[in-house]
């Protein structure tokens, strides 16, 4: 041995073993191609260094591998089979392969990660020997390394960094790994993620069409002893919900079940998760929000005791616990049926967390066996999509609108929206499937899901520009955005002076040349014309105005400036200047007031006013500025609200404030460079806005010629009730008049301003809200003959005929209008739900799965009216609310109904 083959042997029994023992990438199982990359790449080099050193083919080279495999296991006590691979691919790759193709079948007939691995490895090293015997003490060490590496494999027998690129556990997916939707659907899919995040998931296996399921029934070997579910798991959510079937106890019950268990329906990738079923004392479902619009959105639970099957069914009759710190229950509850405290506190902040990391509303199916809590199923609660807010908006729009503005924001508002989105994003979202703006009560609400969605799919995080040095990471993470962005917001006050010369003027002098300032010579077809005209200039407004709220928001942001006090609009200063005077005047001519004057009522200021010598010329200034700038209002975009030329009386109150306490205008130079430019960027959006102001007023005035004709024909009682109208609405009565449209349109009036005034009774709006904002409410002028109470579990009013179906498995003839009275809502029903106008049944939950159907389709619906079967005849009107759980029986003589 020479010199330097010594110092070869001191690096590979020295150096070898260390890196075994400290070299870790860190891929993990997530990643294991990656892992298996390195981990091929670090075997071959540890035989190239030996080829460095000594012969080729020398039984160095295996003792190469057997001292980085040794290194490996003393400090992790653990093998990666893929180090040997990549070695044996560099000392013999011909064999190496042709060995392993045929270990690789053979594991495939075991099934079995044991005998497969010894199948492999004895059949690499006899070929090995076989070709490469004659080298002095090959065969000693292949037998060796072979010997080593078989121990090594029965000692950490779940060691498989190598073998989840095949399927573990006889061939078949488990939930211990973490899977991906478009394989084997979304259920599997995120339990298999929450499971390697270290969720209690309880364990099971997954099926994939094509899987050997009578060689999967044999591996788990169902005696009796043990029970089994079977539940389906799709890419996309499928039209009706699928019942986890089980449990099962016997070999042909679970047969029949995996059969059986894939869906018919094209919902891309499915797959089928089978776990073992643990002893539950208590089962539950949990939602981490309401399903219906409580005073707090805080966690909801069903439970109880033993399985949950019942639960996700809907029969029985099982209690509900809201809250997240204390949970309490809703109604009476038993003993028997009270589960305990703390198993209720850790399931709501459970379904938080979950929340939390899935960025939606989710529903948890879980199970406590007296010591550990499993989680079986976790998915979005789909009807609690989107979630709107009023964040940002409620600073506009502080007030509920009228029906009339209400419509006119949802129709200008998307187009504006989609217009920024499509200058600044990357054009792959389609807007026009999407609702970005809707009201409750009449306070709007802005989408919330959309944009978070659209940041997350970016990963873009404003936050991150309230520093110097997070603002450069946020230009080095997304230059073609910042880029895009700034050219956008360099360009607003441009693009706006652009469309006023080309747009927006021009417009308003013709309007103004055709009405000559008397909108009543106008007939309807010209004033709906104009009123088209104008919405969609007011959209175009409404784009420049939003943008110019970004960009100060940006502004505010990156400079610090969070707390500037804006400047005053130059219409406001001549306003506060008109107060300076008013009160210079007040005290050098009022002799009688004390130096320092005492805050003025609006009256008691008027009242001197008319005192004064100076009178007309103070009035005069006044109404020469509601000349100039009255068409505002307090919330402009409120179409019944009086502009200030028509009721001047919120500017008086304005500048008897101004009196009272006058604003100091700040001068230039008092600024600094960033002040400046954001007060320069306040009185470009100034300008904006009131431009925004002239074409609102514009349109409340067309909209009031309109009313004016209707009251003349006696369509109205009143030129204001327009504005209880929707804005396609009005279109329809005047482009296309129907006699019946008109002659529901008081009792479509009368019923919207009576809701009205039930809502504003409901005290302050909620910040959040989650799902759908609108809901179908029916009423009905006959009394109410009886009203039978139950539990609330879908939103919405509707009245129809009652359809009896005292057995569930037997689907009866309904109409469209008919209301279906069933025990409770079987599996049946589910693909037959869109041709029910209501549902009614004497058993149920509030979170079983066909009533989270029925919220998710909007169907009303009322669960646990216990004498629905008895006290309801075939073909009886009567009226559902499914929010407040009421069934009231109406009489058919005095029958009137408006579905608004």
């Amino acid at each position: 041995m020479t010199l330097t083959q010594v110092w070869g042997c001191l690096l590979i029994l020295t150096m070898l073993p260390t890196l075994g023992a400290f070299l870790q990438f860190p891929w993990g199982d997530r990643h294991p191609w990656g892992g298996l990359f390195w981990d091929l790449t670090l075997g071959g080099l540890a035989v190239l260094l030996a080829q460095l050193f000594f012969p080729p083919y020398s039984p160095w080279e295996l003792l190469s591998l057997l001292a980085l495999t040794i290194g490996q296991y003393w400090r992790h006590r653990q093998i990666t089979y893929g180090k040997i691979l990549g070695g044996l691919l560099i000392h013999d790759w011909q064999i190496t392969l042709i060995a392993s193709f045929l270990g690789i079948v053979s594991l495939t007939l075991f099934r079995q990660i044991r005998w497969g691995t010894w199948v492999i490895l004895g059949t690499i090293f006899f070929a090995l020997g076989l070709r490469h015997g004659a080298i002095p003490g090959y065969w000693v060490t292949a037998i060796a390394l072979g010997a080593v590496l078989g121990w090594f494999n029965q000692q950490t027998p779940h060691n498989r960094q190598l073998w989840q690129l095949f399927r573990p556990e006889a061939g078949f997916l488990t939930l211990d790994r973490p899977l991906n939707a478009s394989q084997v659907g979304q259920d599997a899919a995120t339990l298999s993620q929450l499971k390697a995040l270290g969720y209690p998931v309880l364990p099971g296996w997954v099926l994939k069409p094509g899987d050997d399921l009578p060689k999967f029934v044999t591996f788990v070997k169902p005696s009796g002893d043990r029970l089994y579910s079977v539940r389906l798991s799709s890419e996309t959510p499928a039209p009706t919900f699928h019942i986890p079937q089980g449990p099962f106890s016997t070999r042909d019950d679970l047969d029949t079940a995996l059969t059986q268990g894939f869906s018919h329906t094209p919902l891309g990738k499915q797959a089928l998760i089978v776990q073992n079923l643990p002893n539950a004392l208590w089962s539950g479902i949990t939602y981490s929000r309401p399903p219906l619009p409580y005073s707090r959105q805080e966690p909801i639970t069903e439970a109880a005791p033993g399985w949950i099957s019942p639960l996700i069914i809907g029969e029985g009759k099982a209690p509900l616990f809201y809250g997240l710190e204390s949970p309490q229950a809703i109604g009476e509850v038993t003993p028997t049926d009270q589960p305990p405290l703390d198993l209720l506190r850790e399931v709501a902040q459970l379904s938080r967390q979950l929340e939390h990391h899935q960025g939606s509303p989710q529903a948890v199916e879980w199970c406590f066996t007296g010591v550990n809590l499993w989680i079986l199923r976790v998915r979005p609660v789909y009807h609690l999509h989107p979630v709107w807010t009023r964040e940002w908006v409620a600073t506009h729009l502080p007030q509920p609108l009228s029906t009339l503005s209400t419509s006119l924001l949802e129709v200008i508002v998307p187009g504006a929206i989609a217009s920024i989105y499509n200058a600044l994003g990357d054009g792959r979202e389609n807007l026009s499937n999407l609702t970005l703006i809707s009201h409750h009560r009449g306070y709007s609400y802005l989408n919330r899901s959309f944009w978070r969605r659209i940041r997350r799919r970016a990963n873009l995080h404003f936050s991150d520009l309230q520093s110097r040095k997070a603002r450069w990471l946020f230009i080095f993470r997304h230059p073609v955005f910042c880029y895009r962005y700034l050219r956008w917001e360099r360009q607003w006050y441009t693009d706006f002076q652009q469309n006023v010369e080309r747009l927006y003027h021009p417009l308003l002098k013709t309007i103004r040349m055709i009405s000559r300032n008397d909108l009543s010579t106008l007939s309807l077809v010209d004033l709906v014309q104009n009123v088209e005209q104008i919405t969609d200039i007011l959209e175009l407004l409404c784009t420049d105005w939003i943008r110019g709220e970004i960009i100060l928001w940006r502004w505010r942001l990156t400079t610090g400036l969070t707390d500037f006090l804006p400047p005053l609009l130059p219409q406001f200063q001549h306003l506060n200047q008109l107060a300076i005077d008013i009160r210079t005047t007040l005290r050098t001519q009022t002799a009688a007031l004390p130096r320092d004057l005492k805050p003025l009522t609006r009256s008691a200021l008027f009242a001197q006013l008319a005192e004064l010598p100076d009178e007309e010329n103070f009035l005069g200034r006044l109404n020469g500025w509601l000349k100039d700038y009255g068409d505002g209002a307090t919330v402009p975009w409120e179409l019944a609200q009086k502009r200030w030329w028509e009721d001047s009386s919120p500017i008086r109150q304005q500048l008897t404030d101004l009196l009272n306490h006058p604003r100091t205008i700040i001068p230039p130079t008092a600024l600094n460079t960033t002040q400046t430019k954001l007060q320069a960027l306040y009185f470009c959006q100034g300008e904006v806005f009131s431009l925004c102001e002239t074409f609102l007023a514009q349109l409340r005035g067309h909209f009031l010629a309109i009313a004016r004709i209707w009251q003349q024909r006696g369509y109205l009682a009143q030129a204001e009730d327009i504005f209880w109208l929707k804005l396609s609405e009005v279109k329809v009565l005047i482009t296309a008049p129907q006699s019946q449209e008109f002659s529901r349109l008081q009792l479509k009036i009368q019923y919207r301003r009576s809701q009205w005034a039930l809502t504003q009774e409901q005290g302050p709006p909620p910040e959040i809200i989650y799902g759908q904002l609108n809901i179908r409410e029916d009423v009905s002028s006959s009394c109410s003959l009886q009203k039978l109470q139950g539990q609330g579990v879908s939103s919405g009013s509707v009245i129809g005929r009652v359809c009896l179906c005292p057995h569930p498995e037997h689907l009866p003839n309904w109409g469209p209008n008919d209301i279906l009275v069933t025990p409770f809502l079987h599996e049946n029903f589910f693909g037959h739900l869109d041709a029910i106008k209501g549902i009614i049944t004497t058993q149920g939950g509030m979170l079983s799965q066909g009533a989270s159907l029925a919220r998710q389709r909007q169907i009303p619906m009322v669960t646990q009216v216990a004498i629905a079967l008895d006290a309801l005849q075939p073909g009886q009107w009567v009226r559902l609310d499914g929010r407040l759980g009421q069934v009231e029986l109406l009489d058919p003589e005095a029958l009137s109904t408006d579905a608004n």
